[in-house]
């Protein structure tokens, strides 16, 4: 039985998607390792003996760790990130691998999903508006001004740090006028790290808000928790989900006040198009089928379950 180390990065959404993939290389048949990044110990390693080293969004700060601990290992090191350049230069050889995508031609690994823990029932709506993750962008602040203007108090979840630095700075630029700025404030509902809460906020919120503070047309991690959720998403545009039938897209802050205030009114219709994007996100982002295809890329075969 071959073996894998996993190393948990301290990050969140790193911490999330090692595990998903931990467990779809259980699922297959692997024996598995999982290591936090802090706790790796170069003898340790080397008595494990992985056949697998499988690192995901590993902080630059950490890079002297993993350099220290990997440079003389010889088996299949599978460093994965959002951004090539998230990647130390030192680290980078011949066993990196990356998928490539056959519509972007990036090679790079999208992010997956373990569904499971996402899975919950919907017990009726509890949020109108929600937006989740970090408000301290410009972008977003402006769009998030926007949104408090047309429709009054939302749902805010961030961590509390992140969420008065962008009070702070839309205060600063006059986003908002002193009205406004208090039903901003009282849209921070506090910071959620439990996927099965977040699960249960996405399912219950009528209209879940997606912003990137990148013009970029990756899925990222929140859009498939979302999805997987059975929550219904307003997101900037991606090229892995169909528009209008699996989530709704946005160009414009004009066009997004827009759909809010349609999909508002007309909360069946963004329920048919929630179910179609849980099932578009179980069947095609979920770790296990994912790991198949990196799997793939590795050994340069299908592999069947061990």
């Amino acid at each position: 039985m071959d073996k894998v180390l996993i190393i948990i990065s301290d990050n969140n959404k790193g911490k999330y998607i090692a595990k998903g993939y931990s467990n779809a290389f259980r699922e297959l048949n692997y024996f598995v390792y999982e290591k936090k990044i802090y706790d790796l110990k170069e003898e340790e390693i080397k008595k494990i003996n992985p056949d697998i080293v499988f690192i995901f969004w590993t902080d630059m700060s950490q890079k002297e760790i993993l350099i220290n601990i990997f440079k003389d290992y010889e088996g299949e090191i599978l460093h994965f990130a959002e951004l090539k350049n998230d990647i130390p230069k030192e680290f980078i050889h011949s066993k990196n691998i990356y998928t490539k995508d056959s519509k972007t031609k990036k090679h790079v690994l999208l992010p997956a999903i373990n569904i499971k823990d996402y899975k919950t029932i919907f017990n009726g709506f509890k949020y109108n508006i929600t937006f989740s993750g970090n408000p301290a962008y410009e972008v977003r602040e402006k769009l998030l001004s926007k949104i408090i203007m047309n429709f009054g108090t939302i749902n805010i979840f961030c961590r509390s740090f992140d969420f008065y630095k962008s009070l702070e700075e839309i205060q600063k630029n006059n986003y908002l006028e002193d009205y406004f700025v208090q039903l901003y404030q009282n849209s921070y509902k506090g910071y959620v790290e439990n996927q099965k809460e977040l699960a249960q906020i996405y399912n219950s919120t009528k209209i879940n808000i997606d912003m990137e503070n990148e013009n970029k047309k990756d899925i990222n991690y929140r859009f498939l928790e979302i999805t997987a959720s059975g929550g219904f998403i307003i997101s900037p545009d991606n090229d892995y989900f169909e528009s209008g039938y699996e989530y709704e897209n946005y160009k414009t802050a004009d066009e997004l006040i827009d759909k809010i205030n349609f999909y508002l009114k007309n909360i069946n219709i963004a329920q048919n198009i929630a179910e179609k994007g849980r099932k578009a996100t179980i069947g095609n982002h979920n770790c296990r089928e994912k790991l198949k295809s990196i799997l793939k890329v590795v050994y340069g075969k299908d592999i069947s379950d061990r």
